[in-house]
């Protein structure tokens, strides 16, 4: 058995953005990922921020995390000799990653029918903003435009103002998560009957998937989640579900019914211990509590739901987030702190599974910490990732070792401008 799940799995990874997470699964998971780069380098190695404010190709901060354990070998695709060289690596290869333009590989002989003639077993993944086909096919998208058409974009931002996108680029990152499971379902497959196949990701349907309960809860409850993200509204009436607290945010979800009303009820309690409760807290019968109520709330409803969010933020203000979670665990109330990315490399849930990674980067000279192994695999444990590769790191092994090429021949290729 391999020491790592896909030990015995080797990669070509020729996406940019839009798959770079993708190729980092697989290479989280051990398989030999070959990050197949334009001369000039990934575009993921220009993404900003840089480390140190200093741009550079080894210095994306995108770069680092996304492209971490992979191997580096240079291609010219224009070139007929370098697409030769691809050639032969695919038939070396159980998967290729790509993101370009639907059709663009096909106008150079590298489609999926070309190289599934070559290898059968290829498991062929295409990375696209709107699929291969529809009226869409062919438009390019930043990461805007598939947030923006994906339908997410919409819940974004103040409620009186226009939507806003994500801070960070988020439509690839869907992308390349679901192009991991997609391809590792064609690989299932494979393992049947030794056919790989094509998998094409629309990133514009990754992203709708990203709605959730806002396609359903419309339709079956008339309920949905405010623009900013801070309310959820019930019809007639609308529920807070971030509180301020001593340090930030906490996140509460205070409602009633059979699963809801255990909860509420053991926040009211506590609160009315400190003497923020009012009498008819106390005595409401919080089963009743639920969505069809709010439906038909009347003005005194609507007086109470107000009272008491106002009063349990006023009880949360006298707290810090880390003592309110601590307290809501002992008591099983549906709370949560609402982290930055400070708190976040503090938890001590996350230290004590030993999630964070110490990574030596020799190219940067300095040790990063980067996320690990995102599941535990009792036979075939994930190692920490290797730091990303220089540009070009490994052409010697790939073309050398993995393809059998001369050091004249390779040479060759580098001077021609080939590899």
């Amino acid at each position: 058995m391999s020491d790592a799940p896909l030990g015995h799995i080797r990669v070509l990874d020729l996406s940019d953005d839009k798959g770079a997470l993708c190729g980092k699964i697989f290479a989280d998971l051990g398989a030999d990922v070959i990050k197949v780069e334009p001369l000039e380098g990934s575009p993921t190695r220009r993404i900003p921020p840089f480390l140190d404010d200093s741009p550079g190709l080894d210095s994306s901060l995108y770069f680092i995390a996304y492209e971490a354990g992979k191997r580096s070998a240079t291609l010219n695709l224009e070139r007929a000799d370098a697409r030769e060289l691809l050639r032969a690596l695919a038939v070396k290869a159980d998967f290729l990653i790509e993101s370009f333009q639907p059709g663009y590989m096909d106008t150079l002989g590298l489609g999926f029918e070309h190289l599934a003639a070559l290898n059968q077993r290829l498991v062929y993944v295409s990375i696209t903003p709107f699929g291969d086909r529809g009226p869409g096919r062919n438009y390019r998208a930043a990461d805007i435009v598939v947030w923006a058409a994906g339908g997410v974009m919409y819940l974004m931002g103040e409620p009186e103002r226009a939507p806003l996108q994500m801070s960070l680029p988020q439509a690839g990152l869907l992308a390349g998560a679901e192009a991991a499971v997609a391809a590792l379902l064609a690989y299932h497959a494979r393992l049947a009957d030794d056919l790989g196949q094509h998998v094409v990701i629309d990133m514009q349907a990754c992203v709708v998937w990203m709605l959730m309960n806002e396609q359903a809860m419309p339709v079956f409850h008339g309920a949905h989640l405010e623009r900013s993200g801070r309310r959820f509204n019930f019809g007639f009436i609308s529920r807070r579900l971030l509180f301020r607290c001593a340090d930030g945010y906490v996140s509460a979800l205070v409602i009633g019914g059979p699963n809801g009303a255990p909860s509420t009820r053991a926040l009211v309690q506590w609160m009315a211990e400190k003497g923020f409760a009012s009498d008819w807290m106390l005595v409401m019968d919080w089963v009743s509590w639920v969505p069809g109520f709010f439906m038909q709330a009347t003005e005194r409803d609507l007086k109470e739901v107000a009272e008491l969010e106002d009063a349990i933020e006023r009880f949360f203000m006298t707290m810090n987030k880390q003592e309110i979670y601590a307290e809501a665990i002992k008591r099983r109330i549906l709370i949560a702190p609402v982290y930055n990315v400070a708190e976040i490399a503090e938890d001590e849930q996350l230290r004590a599974r030993d999630f964070f990674a110490w990574v030596a980067n020799d190219v940067l000279d300095r040790t990063l910490v980067l996320p690990g192994p995102f599941a535990r695999f009792s036979l075939t444990p994930l190692k920490a990732p290797r730091r990303p590769p220089m540009l070009g790191e490994h052409n010697m092994q790939v073309y050398g070792d993995l393809l059998r090429l001369s050091p004249v021949e390779i040479s060759r290729l580098r001077a021609c401008g080939a590899i």
